[in-house]
């Protein structure tokens, strides 16, 4: 059970759902260093639902950066 409070000065007001889910992930990463400061790094993964009451779909997911330090 998920509970949101929107608060203000004059009042309080708490808004509950009882929807609630599992969900379970398979992802494998890497990461490629191209220098010393720079690298490449990349996900791929997937999403499956493992129990609750909402149903969670999934495509399989990507990501891809670039991280620079300096």
């Amino acid at each position: 059970s998920d509970t949101t409070r929107f608060i203000s000065p004059a009042a309080s007001t708490a808004i509950a759902s009882s929807t609630g889910s599992t969900s379970t992930e398979l992802a494998a990463g890497f990461t490629l260093g191209l220098s010393e400061s720079t690298s490449l790094y990349g996900e791929v993964g997937k999403l499956w639902a493992s129990g609750g009451d909402t149903r969670v779909k999934s495509q399989l997911g990507a990501s891809v950066g670039l991280r620079v330090r300096w």
